[in-house]
């Protein structure tokens, strides 16, 4: 009688380890502009009490309204917009959403407690991200998606998205530094349709591929995934990768080193001027500028040990430079324009 009673206390216990929830971890939304004040006064705030929480996941979003100049958000404006319009709150920053909620934008960002309510909650899926980096040209995101106790969960979404953890640019309202910036989004902005297993131990899986834009510094950007109802926007889980954490380095068979150093080439601006330097006169160089949107401004030939280019005609903003020798990108990097 006994042993029969352990053997069922034990396949309880084994069954109700299995079919265990998981925490439900807390994503913030963030919803900013580099030329609004109101941002750059309560921000730095917001950041402190961002970084006193464990584990709350942070994703910076760059609407058009009521800035449409940020060059945050011109770099892809229909997605930040798109990602604004989806959770309710396009027309004014800075504004929070919370697990998929508004936040009033009369709270006090800088409180611990406008995270409480979402603390300490469980989920009945988890979600893991691999993230490789393929040559230096491409990131493919995998987001496993898995069920850790029975549910009742239909009408899911999936959003996932690239973001650069740190960009270093001060905007029109003086703030230096930007964090965890969506790029683009492998999903749409209202994410996809998922449809988490009945069977517990059952995954599903979404893999996404992307080109890397030469606004973005690679070894910055990070993958985060949002799981959430389509119906309320409420959120079921999310999870990121750090920014060159799990990234598995593949080189395609047959690349060869590159003869050109592009440590031996300084590019700087000053005085409304690019000027480019070399250490070793190397032949059939030219460089190529592009604004944050990826759009080819104007090429030039490198020909000697130092080019003075006069950029006058441009705007203040952030640039990208491409430094090539035939179809070989030599290095690349930002400029910017003041």
């Amino acid at each position: 009688m006994k042993k029969s009673f352990f053997l069922l206390f034990s396949l309880a216990f084994i069954v109700n380890f299995i079919n265990a929830q998981v925490p439900r971890k807390v994503v913030v939304e963030h919803f900013t502009n580099t030329r609004c004040s109101a941002c750059a006064s309560r921000n730095p705030g917001f950041y402190t009490n961002l970084n006193a929480q464990s584990g709350v996941i942070h994703l910076a979003i760059h609407p058009s309204s009521p800035y449409p100049t940020c060059v945050l958000s011109m770099h892809n404006p229909s997605e930040n917009d798109g990602r604004t319009i989806y959770n309710g709150v396009f027309g004014g920053t800075p504004v929070l959403v919370i697990q998929g909620i508004p936040l009033s934008t009369s709270a006090n960002y800088s409180m611990p407690s406008i995270f409480t309510p979402y603390l300490g909650q469980m989920s009945p899926a988890s979600i893991k991200i691999r993230q490789t980096k393929f040559g230096v040209d491409s990131i493919r995101s995998t987001i496993i998606i898995k069920t850790m106790a029975t549910h009742s969960l239909t009408n899911l979404k999936l959003f996932v998205a690239l973001a650069e953890d740190t960009i270093f640019y001060t905007g029109s309202n003086g703030e230096p530094r930007h964090y965890d910036v969506f790029r683009k989004s492998y999903t749409g902005t209202s994410g996809v349709n998922i449809s988490l297993p009945t069977t517990i131990g059952d995954s599903v899986v979404y893999t996404k591929s992307s080109p890397a834009n030469l606004a973005w510094v690679f070894a910055r950007m990070f993958t985060l995934a949002i799981l959430q109802d389509g119906t309320t926007k409420s959120v079921v889980q999310s999870e990121s990768v750090a920014a060159n954490s799990n990234f598995i380095i593949s080189t395609p068979t047959g690349f060869k080193s590159q003869i050109i150093d592009g440590n031996n080439i300084a590019i700087f601006y000053s005085e409304k001027n690019i000027i480019l330097k070399q250490v070793i006169k190397n032949d059939g160089l030219y460089l190529e500028i592009f604004d944050v949107t990826g759009r080819h401004l104007f090429s030039k030939n490198i020909e000697g040990l130092e080019e003075n280019i006069n950029v006058s005609n441009l705007t203040e903003g952030i640039y990208i430079y491409s430094i090539k020798n035939k179809q070989t990108i030599i290095k690349t990097g930002k400029l910017v324009i003041n």
